[in-house]
């Protein structure tokens, strides 16, 4: 009993040491990247919420006030490395310090005009890869520096997802090669920073079926990288199927709680449901690489 209660107040104690520590999120006018600055918020953290969607962003910001939150709304397009120099100038002109950076922005997933690799026009692989690959990039490029400079104790949370974990499915090509780019990305960061000494800590959040907009990236895309091309018919099933699980899928709120709970451990993956599918997926993976490294 005397450990638990140690324990709890341990936990406590460190939950505390977040408040008013500044986070900045991308992505965050909905989804996972909305539910994170808010849970953040709630915490008492303040918090620089970033979308390339303005209505919804600014929405967003006006509910945060409205709960009495403290938040910077800045609208960013994270493929683009100077809006995301902006960004980071504008939390330290206003906070002064950044403790947290989230990079969650992302888009493709089961979209409009998902379809085989080969049939995507080369728009589409530089709509997914401008903002769920060269969007972490910048994030990395820009801001890793600055928390280098600030020598304390501070966390890069990168969106992953799954997809970086599993043999990418059909029809989703695209964008689950992203997302093993960013799961690799992270690895080696945190293996740099290791070396360096770094007292910043990086984390990589793997996304299962959350309940999202994902498959309505659509709506982001600029229209100089519109090239539209139908999905194939054999991939028309297999795209209605990643549709419905999503729209199925577990709340962003239960993904923010993980989130934030993480920062009070050491893991480096950050999991967001046990789904059995899903860790079939993984394992199945994982095992035929194994196999396969085995046969001579």
């Amino acid at each position: 009993m005397k450990i638990s209660c140690l324990l709890i107040i341990k936990r406590d104690f460190i939950l505390n040491e977040f408040k008013d520590k500044v986070a900045v999120v991308t992505g965050a006018a909905s989804g996972i990247g909305q539910a994170i600055a808010e849970k953040f918020a709630h915490e008492g953290m303040k918090v620089v919420i970033s979308d390339i969607e303005k209505d919804a962003l600014f929405q967003t910001e006006e509910e945060f006030k409205q709960k009495g939150y403290e938040i910077l709304a800045l609208s960013v397009d994270v493929s683009k490395v100077e809006d995301v120099r902006i960004l980071a100038q504008k939390t330290i002109e206003k906070y002064g310090v950044i403790n947290v950076l989230v990079n969650n922005a992302g888009v493709g997933f089961a979209g409009e005009y998902s379809t085989a690799l080969w049939e995507s026009p080369l728009s589409e692989w530089q709509w997914i890869f401008g903002v769920n690959i060269w969007g972490v990039i910048h994030g990395i490029h820009v801001f890793t520096p600055i928390m280098l400079k600030q020598d304390f104790e501070s966390y890069i949370i990168n969106t992953c997802s799954i997809a970086g974990l599993i043999t990418p499915q059909p029809g989703a090509g695209i964008y689950s090669i992203t997302k093993h780019a960013v799961l690799a990305l992270s690895e080696s960061l945190r293996s740099d920073l290791e070396q360096f000494d770094s007292k910043i800590k990086v984390l990589a959040l793997c996304p299962g079926f959350i309940k999202t907009k994902i498959i309505e990236s659509e709506r982001n895309r600029p229209e100089e990288l519109y090239d539209k091309k139908i999905t194939h018919p054999k991939l028309e099933q297999q795209i209605k199927m990643y549709k419905q699980i999503i729209s199925s899928g577990i709340s962003p709120n239960i993904v923010a709680e993980k989130v934030y709970n993480a920062l009070l451990g050491e893991k480096f993956y950050i999991s967001t449901d046990a789904h059995p599918l899903v860790r079939n997926y993984v394992k199945t993976r994982m095992e035929a690489i194994l196999t396969d490294f085995k046969k001579k």
